[in-house]
């Protein structure tokens, strides 16, 4: 009896004096499995969910006469993916950037497609073959109504190339100030266009609209295949850039001869959102200085921050230079190692270098 007494107590006190760490290290399984619970749960809603008869299968809903309802569409899930690789990018940062905001905006574009042809089911669904004559009673003194149009959203994506050109300068610029170029000057094309029909409204009463636009997809793959190209030469992808030149800028060479020192002052200059030289050595536990010529546009800033070879973990911190201008920074002696110096505004390959401490 009392091990049978012993063996109740021994049970019962893994309930009424419970070992708390073990708990609370269950607690995250917990509530995985309830919402593991909850999805299936909610998905057996969804699944029943719907007008039914006698029978449990699921009527197919039909929509009321005049009333047009969308089908089904993978485009909120695939832009949901878009907008997750693009702040994906933003934390990695480099290319990463380039390839989230490049499937953020395929899956935009495939949603815009998707709208645009169910629009025009729609539309042809609720006009009959034949159309009845247009006769206008006349607009009223002075006014028309133009048309729709897609320039308003052309002008925004030029607008924003345009702006990302003024950040990156160089070939990116001139790729924004084209694509906004040929915005503007469809636009006035339409706004001609629409003045004209304002002219012979006013003459004979009678108000036509220009012809319905439709979807301007050579003009946005025109757009894309210009700034993309812009954007491969601005990074060196095209042409292949060979081996960064030695002793450009009349700084030191890229390497110290054998048996000699490495210097203490370094020349770089930074120019196309690229630096000039991609190597340099400084000797260990020894203050050096780098003369920095930033050569861009102005509004195009850099610096040079030395960081460890993991490129995150900051050694030296510097003051941005604006584009234009230049400055000398004065660095403390580092420990004999390899670190990189890259511009922290642009962590781009063109913008990063080795530093040799020996």
């Amino acid at each position: 009896m009392d091990a049978l007494w012993q063996s109740i107590l021994d049970l019962l006190s893994q309930v009424v004096i419970p070992d708390w760490g073990k708990l609370i290290k269950l607690l995250p399984l917990g509530l995985a499995g309830l919402t593991v619970l909850w999805f299936a749960w909610t998905i057996r809603r969804f699944a029943t969910a719907g007008p039914t008869r006698r029978a449990p299968a699921r009527l197919t809903p039909i929509a009321p006469p005049d009333l047009h309802m969308p089908g089904p569409s993978y485009a909120p899930l695939i832009a949901a993916v878009g907008t997750a690789a693009l702040f994906g990018g933003l934390v990695i940062g480099g290319p990463a950037v380039l390839a989230g905001a490049t499937v953020l905006v395929l899956a935009l574009l495939y949603w815009g497609a998707e709208a645009i042809r169910d629009f025009e089911r729609m539309t042809r669904a609720a006009r009959p073959e034949t159309l009845p004559a247009v006769v206008h009673a006349g607009p009223p003194p002075g006014v028309h109504l133009p048309g729709p149009s897609f320039r308003p959203l052309v002008g925004a994506i030029g607008t924003t190339a345009l702006m990302a050109g003024l950040v990156f300068g160089g070939w990116v610029l001139a790729a924004g100030v084209v694509i906004l170029v040929a915005t503007l000057v469809g636009w006035l094309v339409d706004a001609r266009a629409e003045y004209t029909k304002t002219v012979e409204a006013d003459r004979t009463g009678h108000v036509e609209n220009i012809p319905e636009p439709g979807w301007p997809r050579r003009f946005f793959q025109t757009a894309a295949v210009i700034f993309v190209l812009a954007v491969l030469i601005q990074t060196g992808v095209i042409p292949p850039r060979g081996g960064d030149a030695e002793g450009a800028s009349g700084g030191a060479p890229a390497s110290s001869a054998p048996g000699v020192a490495p210097a203490t002052s370094w020349t770089i200059v930074a120019k196309g959102i690229a630096f000039d030289r991609r190597e340099i050595e400084v000797p260990a536990d020894t203050p050096f200085t780098i003369t920095f010529d930033n050569q861009d546009p102005s509004g195009v800033v850099h610096d040079v921050d030395i960081r460890q070879a993991d490129k995150t973990t900051v050694a030296r911190n510097q003051e941005v230079v604006n584009g234009g201008a230049s400055g000398t920074y004065a660095y403390e002696g580092l420990p004999a190692g390899t670190y990189v110096f890259i511009c922290s505004i642009h962590p781009i390959p063109q913008m990063t270098g080795t530093l040799t401490v020996k």
